[in-house]
């Protein structure tokens, strides 16, 4: 790609000049080489005796910093109609951090240039990425330039739990709609009851097995949800309990999990595990306890059974007629917590999630406004960059979305719309909570 060095710059690499010139700046000697912000140096030519015309291909107006699930790039294209601009090493330079890549040709195509531009380590905000070449002056000309944004990441989490009792078709029809419709992936979350009951007809569990099974094979994630259905807990050897609990059944279903100690969550887990398997499914990675009730001996057991993810987490609060056992605040974010103190920080293997951007089961499109302006209140502001990653999870439940939570959920999403990076709008990503674990990482 480069030509070969001229006396006049053999002379310099001897004098030791190696100063780059900025693009202002007027400094006449020559450099044999670019810095770059990572230390790497490119090569430079003898230069061009004039600046090129350049044509600089469009970027995204959004990048975002890489996480663990991606690792975004500025890709760059420019055309060079007048020449080959070879003896003056096309180069793109990120003006924030001053970071050089050198250009490459296209085989393909000789006048056009192609380079990709790494984004980690920047600091969000507005950023200009500019086309330099060096001349024979010794001077460093920029002769194109794109402006974009860099932004954290925000990431939104739609997770659907089943409950363990029936789904209709209706409604599970409707939760695909949403899903498709507004390109949202789900956290599908299985319940394995419906496998130890006769509350639920074995025609039923296999339409259910079979729309989750279709979602999994879109991609969805399939995780594990577990309310203590005295007949589940009965089949995993365990005690049932019908107290505490926060609504005033006598079946189990609203029975906290904290209420079981670590060895009988294992069992519980054991139990669901088992089942999934024997039935086609996937271990999962992700959990959460019914009712959001869960403490650290529970997490413990969580996390020994290989999940990665725990989604039980919640505000402060009283869900029922018992207190939560959580003290997080409201916009608490996901945090690795302690083995002996689930609301602390700590070295579980496990990222625990809270749920802070709301429940929609029983709201309308009107009364779902509320939810709107706290889960964007909890964001940064349309065409801003976000200064920190954020998480907001939601809960919803595909046994009673029908026609008016449907309207309610589309209408959430929709407001979303502003900020959203898939269409070049904003930071913000629809994930999963697998791949929340990974960017995370």
């Amino acid at each position: 790609m480069f030509r070969g060095l001229g006396p006049l710059v053999c002379v310099l690499l001897v004098a030791g000049a190696c100063t780059l010139a900025g693009p202002a700046a007027g400094n006449p000697s020559s450099s044999p080489a670019t810095p770059s912000a990572t230390g790497t140096r490119i090569p430079v030519a003898s230069g061009l005796a004039s600046a090129p015309h350049a044509i600089v291909g469009p970027v995204r107006a959004w990048y975002l910093v890489p996480d663990g699930l991606s690792k975004d790039a500025v890709h760059v294209a420019v055309t060079f109609p007048d020449g080959d601009p070879s003896p003056g090493t096309p180069r793109v330079r990120l003006r924030s951090n001053g970071r050089v890549v050198a250009l490459e040709r296209s085989r393909d195509i000789p006048a056009s240039w192609q380079a990709e531009l790494p984004l980690d380590g920047v600091i969000p905000g507005d950023q200009r990425l500019e086309v330099i070449v060096r001349l024979q002056t010794g001077r460093d000309e920029v002769v194109g330039q794109r402006d974009f944004k860099a932004s954290f990441p925000e990431y939104v989490v739609w997770t659907l739990d089943f409950e363990g009792d029936a789904a209709s078709d209706e409604t599970l029809a409707n939760t695909a709609a949403i899903a498709d419709g507004q390109s949202v992936p789900m956290t599908v979350m299985w319940n394995p009851r419906v496998w130890t009951t006769t509350d639920v007809a074995p025609v039923r569990a296999d339409a259910m097995l079979a729309w989750t099974k279709g979602r999994a094979a879109a991609s969805d994630e399939i995780a594990l949800h577990l309310h203590a259905w005295t007949d589940f807990v009965r089949a995993a050897g365990v005690t049932p309990r019908t107290a505490p609990n926060w609504a005033g059944r006598s079946d189990g279903y609203d029975v906290p999990l904290t209420a079981f100690d670590e060895s009988e969550t294992k069992r519980l887990l054991d139990l669901a595990l088992r089942l999934m398997n024997d039935h086609g499914m996937a271990k999962p990675t992700s959990f959460r306890a019914g009712g959001l009730f869960a403490n650290a001996a529970n997490l413990r057991a969580v996390a020994a059974a290989g999940f990665t993810a725990d989604t039980s987490g919640a505000p402060a609060g009283t869900f029922g007629k018992l207190p939560l056992p959580w003290t997080l605040a409201k916009d608490a974010q996901p945090y690795r917590p302690s083995a002996t103190d689930a609301n602390a920080s700590g070295d579980l293997p496990l990222l625990e999630v809270p749920n802070i951007a709301g429940n929609t089961y029983g709201y309308t499109s009107f009364s779902i406004q509320t939810t709107v302006r706290d889960d964007l209140a909890m964001l940064a502001p349309q065409g801003q960059v976000a200064s920190a990653r954020r998480t907001l999870t939601l809960v919803s439940h595909p046994g009673t979305i029908d026609a008016t939570e449907r309207t309610a959920i589309e209408t959430l999403f929709r407001a979303f719309l502003p900020l959203r990076y898939d269409a070049d709008a904003g930071p913000l990503r629809f994930v999963t909570l697998a791949q929340l674990t990974q960017a995370m990482k």
